[in-house]
């Protein structure tokens, strides 16, 4: 018998091992196995039992069989096949982003003392001497203990030469790292469990009166409650350990250990205590017809119309038939606010999976969906790869978000596109939903590939924001006027960031303040941060008690400074970008590599002191905030200032609680969150999201503005957006302004048939990188001559992205915009693999990495 085992590495197809005779009736497909290449081990998934002898090579044994049950069910190992193909990448690449990391085991190395070395030791050098004696008395060490013992974590070159000279030998061991979880339970002594006997021992209690306060918090708990911890019972007793172990020594009670899962359900149970308004009811009926003919159905819902009463309807059809539903998000951000409305109606039916989970806990979860213990799922794009034994349902909510395609590593997939695939293996129904949906997804439901249903009215017959448009060309150099100082919420009403403006004399010593001092010292000189209709409407919502949401797209304090004299930017050494000021850490941060520097008060090439600060950040946007409205509380939401398991989720309480007056965020801002006392939302700068140089840009643009202008309004509050632009001739902006996606759709879908962009051709990119511009540039060029013979006329490039070098890897890209035919796809991805081994095989290109994109973002 043989095996062929996915291991998580990136191989070009599967190794194959023998199987020893001993596991031939307990081997399956799906388990974990031990297998050894080159010296190392690993923990591999059995993908196929065959009878087939490999005939170009003689197969290794497996080690050793992992598992007694399989912990991949078949549809997920037919689910990585087919990621692996379609997206370029490796199964073994799959396999390592799949796993949870306990799963995976790790490979621990072990140097065994050889007995035949005896013990003199004189001939060593000093470090080598430090280790063998450790060796000749412990006779193993973890490599761990050698890095201690010498007090380096370079210790390769000590081993490879006690290897050399036969002092020791290393091998491999797996280690288990997945720990249980134990608490201490105390149960009554069964003497105890009898009421007369229990009285008896009460009515004639000799001992301290503190143990017999602790025995009656006990026995109250243990009828309230049911099972009591330890260390709740001390916390409701007051009592002391000392007095628990008292009675324990008395055998009145008893400690137990016991494994207890990491994350706390509800019990399981189903309150569905809303009822669907009468669009929402037809949508739904919609959808269920929608299922009668097709597999995959879009809800294309305006903001706010209840998408999500929609979605658990028909969740409550999939878990009342005993099935499985998947609930994707694109974000983290967004799991805290649903997870709580779901557990209103589901209790603990659901669970919760995302990367801010520790690994014990993503292993816990893991094995409550393999067994059918959890119906619902509710995560980003990794909870695709969970062990669904029978799913029923997909939900993807938000389905135009640019989050759900994996970016590095591989594999590259879009979660959207592989949870459609992955549905289909069960014969399970996919629910996309979106008030904004890309247009692939669009273009499919129009030409009947998928189902659609629209639902057009807001939920409680709101309205949709009114949204005007900020010219800021004309702010920049207009003379601002202050503000009357008894305005609610009113500081100084200037703009920080004017080219040119002249404050009047009661703002000037503050204006000239916020203009000469700077953390890197350097001036304000850009667009302005608010303009005086924002201002005045932001007035207008505090005082009134309602909430606003500001939404710039970058973070940081200041995106980029330069030198007055001479024009010079600081850039980071690694990657071709400038570097962005952070003033809580009073650094100068590169957002592509995670480089930190100082901050830089000489210019490099002139000397001179005088920088210019441009544009602004969230963290800037907060400080200016606080001075000007200095009697709101301002918070804001970003990558820097939401870190931790339960940050995302304490801050959206918060805001939701009315103990945050101002939000001011990146797009964690923009995404399907829902917030009923919102009645502002600022888009601060929107040319920085209008003016990417991508076919999708007005695409995206459309979807930023149009979801975070949805956050305004809900409910029954009248909600106004604002977007301050420069480029107010943009198209996008009048489709934004009459929330008018149609027509949006028609103008985009006409563009991208004219250019051949998707949903009109499929688009893979080939990226290539390398420490050396020439070696780059020549790989990618001889890649792409290949290439003209059978697609020259959809080949676009090679040529340097717009950031042509990141974390020092020189970067070149070419493009090929295939026809949608299944054939030439599938050839081109073939040749594709082909001539990346032969470039990766030439002398001068070995070291060039190739990365394919399929269906690039």
């Amino acid at each position: 018998m043989y095996a062929e085992v996915i291991i998580p590495l990136a191989l070009p197809k599967n190794y194959t091992w023998s199987v020893p005779e001993q596991w031939h009736s307990a081997i399956r497909t799906g388990c974990r196995v031990e297998v050894e290449l080159r010296n190392k081990k690993y923990a591999g998934i059995v993908k196929r039992l065959h009878e087939e002898k490999p005939a170009a090579f003689e197969p290794k044994a497996i080690g050793n069989l992992l598992d007694n049950e399989p912990v991949i069910h078949p549809a997920q190992l037919q689910l990585w096949e087919w990621i692996a193909q379609y997206y370029l990448c490796s199964e073994g690449e799959v396999m390592a982003a799949a796993l949870p990391a306990h799963l995976k085991l790790s490979s621990e190395t072990i140097l065994v003392f050889n007995e035949e070395a005896g013990d003199d030791f004189t001939h060593l050098d000093n470090d080598e001497f430090i280790v063998a004696e450790a060796l000749h008395i412990k006779k193993e060490l973890k490599l761990t203990d050698v890095q201690q013992l010498l007090d380096s974590s370079h210790v390769y070159p000590v081993i490879k030469r006690l290897i050399e000279k036969k002092i020791c030998f290393v091998w491999e061991s797996l280690k288990e790292t997945y720990s249980a979880k134990k608490e201490n339970y105390v149960v009554l002594n069964p003497e105890y469990g009898n009421e007369d006997r229990m009285a008896d021992l009460l009515n004639n209690w000799s001992r301290g009166p503190k143990q017999l306060e602790l025995l009656l918090a006990y026995l109250h708990l243990i009828r309230t409650e049911g099972d009591v911890t330890r260390a709740a019972l001390l916390k409701k007793s007051g009592a002391s350990d000392a007095q628990l172990r008292g009675l324990v020594d008395k055998e009145i009670l008893r400690i137990e250990q016991r494994t207890v899962d990491r994350i706390h359900y509800l019990p399981r149970d189903i309150t569905i205590d809303f009822e669907l308004t009468p669009a929402q009811q037809q949508a739904f009926d919609q959808v269920n017809n929608a299922f009668q003919q097709k597999a995959v159905c879009l809800l294309h819902g305006v903001t706010s119309s209840g998408k999500t009463l929609v979605y658990i309807r028909q969740m409550e059809q999939v878990i009342r038939r005993g099935q499985q539903v998947l609930y994707l998000l694109p974000e983290i951000a967004l799991t805290a606010q649903i997870i709580r409305r779901l557990k209103q109606h589901f209790g603990g039916y659901i669970g919760v999976y995302h990367s801010k989970f520790s690994q014990n806990e993503r292993l816990e979860i893991w094995n409550k969906i393999r067994t059918g213990e959890l119906k619902i799922i509710l995560g980003a794009r990794s909870a695709l790869f969970l062990p669904f034994s029978d799913l029923g349902l997909v939900v993807a909510d938000e389905e135009h978000d640019p989050s759900y395609k994996q970016q590095e590593p591989a594999p590259r997939y879009h979660a959207r596109d592989a949870a459609i695939y992955y549905a289909s293996l069960f014969g399970a129904k996919v629910l996309l939903g979106s008030a904004t949906p890309s247009v692939e997804t669009y273009y499919n439901a129009t030409t009947g590939k998928y189902g659609l249903v629209e639902l057009t009215e807001r939920y409680g017959a709101g309205k949709l924001p009114e949204i005007n448009i900020v010219d800021t060309k004309a702010l920049r150099f207009a003379r601002m006027a202050p503000v009357k100082k008894e305005e609610p919420f009113a500081g100084a009403s200037w703009l920080t960031d004017t080219m040119g403006a002249r404050e009047d004399s009661g703002d000037a010593e503050r204006g000239k303040k916020e203009v000469s001092e700077s953390p890197t010292g350097a001036r304000d000189n850009g667009k302005p941060i608010l303009s005086p209709a924002l201002h005045a409407a932001m007035d207008k919502a505090l005082a009134a008690g309602k909430q606003v949401i500001l939404f710039q797209n970058r973070r940081g304090y200041s995106p980029y400074q330069v030198c007055e004299v001479c024009g010079w930017i600081p850039q980071c050494r690694y990657c071709d970008v400038s570097l962005n000021f952070h003033k809580l850490t009073n650094k100068l941060h590169c957002h592509y590599c995670g480089t930190v520097y100082p901050p830089v008060h000489t210019c490099a090439a002139c000397g001179n002191h005088r920088f210019v600060q441009r544009n602004f950040g969230t963290e800037r946007i907060e400080e200016y905030l606080g001075d000007v409205f200095p009697k709101a509380r301002v918070a804001r939401m970003d990558i820097d200032s939401v870190r931790g398991k339960t940050a995302h989720d304490t801050l959206i309480q918060q805001f939701e609680q009315g103990r945050i007056d101002i939000l001011v965020g990146t797009q964690m801002v923009v995404k399907g969150l829902d917030f009923e006392n919102v009645s502002v939302v600022g888009i601060l700068d929107a040319d920085s999201i209008l003016n990417f140089a991508d076919f999708r840009v007005s695409e995206r643009a459309f979807q930023l503005m149009e979801q975070v202008s949805g956050r305004a309004g809900r409910k029954d509050a009248e909600g106004v957006v604002l977007i301050q632009v420069a480029n107010t001739a943009h198209p996008v902006l009048g489709y934004v302004k009459e929330h008018d996606y149609k027509l949006f759709y028609q103008h985009e879908i006409a563009a991208r048939q004219q250019f051949g962009y998707p949903p009109f051709s499929r688009v893979i990119r080939v990226t290539f990188r390398h420490r050396d511009k020439e070696v780059v540039q020549s790989a990618a060029q001889f890649f792409a001559n290949n290439l003209k013979k059978d697609f020259e006329p959809w080949l676009v490039g090679p040529a340097e992205p717009v950031v042509a070098r990141i974390r020092n890897q020189y970067l070149m890209e070419l493009l090929l915009k295939l026809p949608k035919d299944g054939h030439t796809i599938s050839f081109a991805k073939v040749v594709i693999q082909q001539q990346t081994a032969m470039v990766q095989n030439a002398r001068g290109w070995r070291s060039v990495v190739i990365i394919p994109d399929v269906d690039m973002l």
